[in-house]
């Protein structure tokens, strides 16, 4: 695969990742004709009378498709003519002339490693959609809590560069969640910590008002209201960035959301020190399960129905905020206390899943009293209430239904396209959603339509106010300190699955379409088209699974690299919905026992991701396995599945499993350790180890790692494959030494039986470069007067 970041290209250019739309017919073989196959688009369903029969495991097989011809059946469905177009359209320039190799797992110069980017993308989407409707949203670039100031910094860390963005509220918002705020159980121990420490960590679940207490227990600890906001980093390792470069002055009180990113004790130690020294506060947001520590509280929900209470006397003028409705008739309390009671409200309170939720209700009560009569104290509440629960649904209808829109100098199609575009697309610059949405209207959605005449297309055409619907657009705010491009944002995050949700049930002849349209984006050049199209893959998975997986996700799991890493992110994506999570588990666990290599290839990219996550040693086992047999030799699938589980929190599982992996007598698991180690070597460790290294951290006292280590190392820097790129990684072990007399002495020894021979010239050579590019240098220095002790020998090296 190539997962690094590309440059972005139009999804539906000619030479971009194409489609039919037909299951391939044969299996992916190296034997097969020189020219590669084309990529695959969804088989659209047969038409039946009667329930779906039940899918056997024999039709999800390669050869199962194969002796399909559609010459067979005595009169060709339309959907194989269309197959004949969408074949002649969208050929694949990612797989033109190509053919899967060793048997096909390494294909598409398949030896990308861990990418930052994409993971941290692919997590935050994870989460803003398992928040949407549930919790409020979090800073960061889907965020829909705007602030008042935002400041953006680029810092540096080992060796690589960072933004750290700060978010303050405003004392207007800060009022308002204090005005409304029921405290949950514990809360005045809480606000004592954090007096007294600086720093504490909330742990529960999204959308339990977590935020809002944070806010209050800084309020309440004394930072000024101007100064309460958010900091974010874009990167995985938040708190070792932060810990070396966050900017708190006195008053200053910090949110972060931890969002499954490592938290190492030492970096929010350092984090705590400085909050400590500056004066300022900072609470940590993270997950329910997570570990009990100092300075952490298990933050439960308040009592929904004062919650709600709290929230509609507010409104109602009781509390500080009544003065905004001075020079008005404020509202009557008594009628929002018969609101509050009526039992339209109750079971929904009953039944609440967030706090955010029951805010959210209130608001609906607040305006839905506006428009009632006085006269009639709660008027058709249960009636209001029904069609408030399905808003989002409600509104994405209205945004799809072409007879809605009044400017008719946009083809209703082309509308449509373009609001699906600009909602699968949210938080992506404008470019991808024009590119996207062109693609599905003007060349996707004809192959499955019958136009007497193509629409006019004017220049001007593409104007973003008259194609999108203005209730699906975020309200606009201040760019100015934004790097970048316009991006597209969505009023509500609940309207991406919304619009899919309509789009796939109201619309029955947009699934084809649909499925052909992800299907090329999941081949596009750029990582971020291909990562958003496998994402909703895996939402529409959610609608029907069965149909998404045999027509999209396992024809992606059979196919080039880069189909097969985005039917893994897919496969990811569907595991987060609770529904779903055994079934995935399931079709993962039969893909690693598959003959095809290209299921097992793909079933290894999952099981470095959420899967792997959950249940480590399993996810060892089954890359182990595989590991083992020769078809996944060449790809890199498995050893960047170890580098991702090992960089969030199995670092010692991990390297247990290598140890034994460099050890083994199977020939084809030493080459995915040694790949392992490329991708891990140049991984800082924890903060109050600053200078040192991940892996030379972990094998500081135990032999065996070291060892493991030794050989990991001799391997890497003799591989045909990867000691171009394993040296590099070992110059900058060797710098880092310099920083920590422990470390250089513990890598100096290792260095030495590294670099014992065969290496011993080699490394020599590598040396004089490096110590002329770093003259200062200690270790390098040193390790090359060890491997030169002969002074005619040195003088032969020139260094007489």
């Amino acid at each position: 695969m190539n997962d690094s970041p590309e440059p972005s290209g139009s999804a539906g250019s000619g030479d971009e990742a194409g489609t039919t739309t037909e299951q391939p017919t044969a299996q992916l073989d190296p034997s097969s004709a020189t020219e590669g196959p084309r990529i695959p688009a969804p088989r659209l369903p047969e038409p039946q009378s009667g329930p779906a029969p039940r899918a056997s495991r024999d039709d999800d097989r390669p050869d199962a498709q194969a002796g399909r011809s559609k010459d067979a059946e005595p009169g060709r469905r339309a959907d194989e003519q269309v197959a004949e177009k969408a074949r002649g359209g969208f050929d694949a320039e990612s797989t033109e002339g190509k053919k899967p190799s060793a048997p096909g797992a390494a294909d598409d110069g398949d030896r990308a490693d861990y990418d930052p980017d994409e993971q941290k993308q692919r997590e935050r989407f994870q989460q803003n959609q398992s928040r949407a409707g549930r919790g409020a949203a979090a800073s960061g670039a889907d965020a829909r809590a705007f602030y008042y100031d935002q400041r953006v910094y680029h810092v540096s860390h080992g060796g690589r560069k960072f933004t750290v963005q700060y978010g303050f509220f405003g004392a207007q918002y800060v009022a308002a969640q204090v005005d409304t705020y029921v405290p949950v159980p514990n809360f005045s121990k809480m606000k004592d910590t954090l007096e007294a420490r600086h720093l504490e960590r909330l742990c529960g679940d999204v959308g339990s008002g977590r935020r809002t207490t944070a806010v209050n227990l800084l309020y309440e600890v004394g930072c000024l209201p101007d100064r309460i906001g958010t900091v974010e980093v874009d990167d995985d390792l938040i708190f070792s960035v932060l810990a070396e470069d966050c900017v708190m002055e006195a008053g200053d009180g910090l949110i972060i959301d931890r969002g499954g990113r490592t938290m190492r004790d030492g970096a929010v130690d350092a984090l705590r020190r400085q909050a400590r020294d500056a004066g300022a506060f900072i609470v940590i947001l993270d997950d329910e399960d997570s570990a009990m520590a100092e300075a952490t509280f298990a933050h439960g929900h308040a009592d929904y129905q004062q919650v709600l209470e709290r929230h509609l006397r507010t409104r109602a003028g009781v509390g500080r905020l009544a003065g905004q409705t001075e020079g008005s008739t404020p509202p009557d309390p008594v009628r929002f206390a018969a609101v509050a009671q009526h039992a339209a409200v109750a079971r929904r309170i009953r039944l609440a899943t967030s706090v955010f939720y029951v805010v959210r209700l209130a608001e609906f009560l607040e305006g839905y009293l506006d428009e009632v009569p006085d006269g009639d104290a709660v008027g058709d509440l249960e009636q209001a209430l029904t069609e408030w629960d399905n808003q989002s649904r409600k509104l994405a209808k209205k945004i799809l239904a072409a007879t809605q829109d009044t400017d008719e100098t946009q083809p209703a199609p082309h509308r449509q396209a373009f609001r699906i575009a600009y909602a699968v697309f949210a938080g992506h610059p404008l470019s991808n959603v024009f590119l996207a949405g062109e693609l599905l209207s003007q060349q996707i959605m004809p192959l499955y339509e019958t136009r007497e005449t193509p629409p006019d297309r004017l220049i001007f055409d593409g104007n973003v106010d008259n194609l999108i619907h203005p209730s699906m657009v975020a309200s606009a705010r201040d760019d100015s300190q934004r790097a970048g491009p316009r991006c597209a944002e969505l009023t509500d995050d609940t309207l991406i699955t919304a619009i899919l949700d309509v789009a796939w049930h109201d619309y029955d002849t947009l699934r084809g379409p649909l499925m052909t349209w992800l299907t090329v984006l999941a081949g596009n050049r750029s990582w971020q088209v291909r990562l958003r199209a496998a994402q909703i893959a895996g939402i529409l998975a959610g609608f029907d699974f069965e149909q998404v997986y045999r027509s999209l996700i396992v024809v992606w799991a059979r196919w080039q690299a880069r189909y097969r890493r985005s039917a893994a992110l897919a496969m990811d994506m569907a595991y987060v919905d609770g529904h779903l999570t055994r079934r995935v588990r399931q079709r993962v666990q039969d893909w690693t026992r598959s003959p095809d290599p290209l299921l097992q290839d793909t079933a290894a990219r999952v099981y470095g991701m959420r899967l792997g996550e959950d249940d480590v040693p399993r996810a060892l086992r089954e890359l182990a396995r595989m590991g083992r047999q020769p078809e996944l030799t060449a790809s890199s699938s498995v050893a960047a599945a170890m580098s991702e589980l090992f960089l969030h929190g199995a670092a010692g599982q991990v390297m247990d499993e290598l140890a034994t992996w460099i050890a083994s007598s199977n020939e084809h698991l030493p080459q995915h350790a040694v790949r392992s180690l490329v991708i891990l070597a140049q991984q800082p460790s924890s903060m109050d180890r600053r200078g040192w290294l991940a892996l030379p951290e972990l094998a500081e006292h135990r032999r065996r790692w070291q060892r493991a280590l030794v050989t990991l190392w001799r391997n890497a820097l003799t591989n045909a494959e990867t000691s171009r790129r394993a040296w590099n990684p070992m110059r900058k072990w060797l710098l880092a030494a310099d920083h920590d007399d422990d470390l250089r002495a513990l890598v100096e020894a290792l260095a030495m039986e590294i670099f014992a021979d065969p290496l011993d010239s080699r490394a020599r050579f590598n040396l004089r470069l490096w110590r002329n590019r770093h003259p200062d240098a200690v270790l390098i220095a040193a390790l090359l007067h060890h491997l030169t002790p002969d002074p005619m020998q040195g003088a032969t090296d020139g260094e007489h």
